[in-house]
């Protein structure tokens, strides 16, 4: 049994955000189970795109973390053998996530919701990859926990390959609300999002919303133009979303777009733009920020995380 990251901290979730420890287990392993906290014992999540055995994902909903200190057991057993039990500590802070957040990746604590990342060093810069061998279906990194309200993202990446061209996409999560499915399924099928990034079954880089209960039919609405990445080239990408009110203060939907332009060019004043209202109406509620990487290796530089209110209306205009 191998845990891939310990992290010493999560911060708030809400909602289906959860906090994930993710690894890997023997082929001979045939039962796998998690206690948290002296509580009762389940399962860990294997199957399924997001976790393929041997992988497999343990998933802690906000409900069964303590604030401070919490004790994790994991429990592999082979063939009715002796068990191999494995016990961490990390700490949950429930606290309001204090913006903006800038990250520092020299520090290798990743709040990881699926996937094996790494940080690492080039040209005097702490970045943070999937690692190599393990690009596959949506690896997905915390950048904060979650909050409510507008968040601006500001990040650069450099696209390095794809064994899938066709299938590949990376870029920002600016709402991320974790995975959603009925209570006990692991490792649960759905999804709750706000995106902006690059990908090529649109044939270029664009803004979405996606909503996935469990195994029902996704719903999600997008704006993409057409682009295509060019391998080790750095590019700054921008991405804003914020919720839009009526005038007594009530929630009408959610809003983003996005920008980018490569090194060594002028930042770009077009935007890429979105409501959810158009097509799939996201709950309203606390989401985290999260990078996502899928079927590619792609590397991240610093990121940056600030609030937003609603922007001016003669600043916003649709591309």
């Amino acid at each position: 049994m191998q845990v891939f990251h310990r992290p010493q901290r999560f911060s708030r979730r809400a909602g289906e955000l959860s906090a994930n420890i993710y690894g890997t287990l023997s082929a001979k392993v045939d039962r796998a189970r998690y206690q948290l906290n002296g509580g009762i014992w389940h399962d860990v999540g294997r199957g399924g795109k997001r976790a393929p055995e041997p992988l497999f994902v343990i998933e802690m909903k906000e409900d069964a973390l303590r604030a401070g200190t919490n004790t994790l057991n994991i429990e592999a057993q082979a063939n009715r053998g002796q068990p191999e039990v494995m016990s961490l500590q990390f700490e949950y802070d429930p606290q309001p996530i204090v913006l903006p957040v800038k990250t520092d990746w020299s520090k290798g604590d990743l709040e990881v919701q699926d996937g094996y990342w790494e940080t690492f060093s080039a040209d005097g810069q702490w970045r943070v990859r999937p690692k190599p061998g393990f690009e596959d279906y949506d690896r997905i990194l915390c950048v904060t926990g979650a909050f409510a309200g507008g968040r601006r993202i500001e990040t650069e990446l450099i696209f390095r390959s794809s064994d899938f061209p066709k299938r590949c996409g990376f870029g920002v999560l600016p709402l991320w609300g974790g995975h959603k499915d009925p209570e006990d399924f692991s490792p649960r099928r759905g999804w709750i999002y706000s995106i902006a990034w690059f990908h090529p079954y649109r044939q270029g880089g664009g803004v979405e919303f996606g909503y996935k209960n469990g195994d029902e039919p996704r719903k999600w609405v997008d704006s993409y133009r057409q682009f295509e990445p060019e391998p080790n080239v750095r590019y700054f990408l921008t991405a804003e979303c914020w919720p839009e009110k009526d005038e007594a203060g009530g929630h009408l939907g959610y809003r983003q777009r996005m920008k980018w332009h490569k090194e060594g060019e002028a930042d770009s004043n077009t935007w890429i733009e979105l409501r959810d209202t158009e097509g799939c109406p996201l709950p309203e509620g606390e989401y985290a920020v999260a990078l996502i990487a899928h079927f590619c290796q792609v590397d991240f530089g610093k990121t940056v995380v600030g609030a937003i209110a609603q922007p001016p209306l003669d600043t916003i205009s649709s591309a």
